[in-house]
């Protein structure tokens, strides 16, 4: 709620809340910036929420409601991403456009998830886009004021759009090497501290009773009372 009205009433003075200009005859709509925001800023507050009514008020946590509320809140901003760049410089819309791929790439995914929750692709490509979606204002806060030759950006310049490119690009491969080393460091380290534990005798060994054993039909003649019992 603080951020919701940071857009409106930052900086002090100034007053960004109404949406229409009734002084003016004609009254037309105002602040439009303003208000993209604070939709953005309103949908993920309102994931957050779904999220805490999931975890902390339900009998039992609802991960597709999750999902789905996060898919929502994306969706959200990548609409309203798309009515913000408009009319801005060639530097500010190329960057944009690329930081809105995964952000409908994740809502894809997570839309996904809610009928197919139990797809190991999903999860992966969930965490790699998590990972690049969660830096996006770190990251075009980077590119666009923060460059690595510490020179403005020449929005006139093919070049320089051509870097933003391939500066992007090396995000994406970046979190793709990030989850690879996480999911790497703790595969190794489940494998050690799993087989320091590990019981002498206790891998895996096959069943030792046979199709005709007495064992084996004794078992088959319970779980079919169980059967009838439930």
């Amino acid at each position: 709620m603080i951020l919701i009205l940071g857009e409106f009433f930052f900086p002090p003075g100034t007053n960004h809340f109404l949406p229409i200009d009734w002084e003016d005859r004609w009254r037309p709509f105002q602040h439009h910036n303003a208000w993209q925001h604070a939709t953005i800023i309103a949908s993920f507050q309102l994931s957050a929420l779904v999220d805490l009514m999931s975890q902390a008020w339900l009998a039992q946590q609802n991960m597709k409601l999750e999902w789905a509320a996060t898919a929502l809140a994306l969706v959200v901003i990548v609409l309203e991403m798309v009515a913000l760049i408009e009319h801005r410089k060639a530097l500010e819309f190329q960057v944009h456009t690329m930081l809105m791929l995964p952000a409908f790439l994740l809502a894809l995914v997570l839309t996904i998830k809610v009928w197919a929750p139990d797809q190991p692709l999903f999860w992966v490509l969930r965490a790699w886009l998590m990972l690049v979606s969660g830096s996006r204002l770190l990251v075009e806060t980077l590119m666009l004021h923060a460059p690595l030759s510490l020179q403005p950006w020449q929005a006139d310049s093919p070049v320089d759009l051509a870097f933003v490119t391939t500066f992007f690009c090396w995000l994406l491969g970046s979190g793709v090497v990030m989850l690879a080393t996480v999911y790497g460091l703790c595969s190794l380290w489940h494998h050690c501290c799993s087989s320091r534990k590990r019981a002498p005798g206790a891998e895996y060994h096959p069943c030792p009773l046979g199709e005709d054993s007495e064992e084996l039909e004794q078992f088959r003649a319970e779980a079919v009372l169980q059967d009838e019992v439930i």
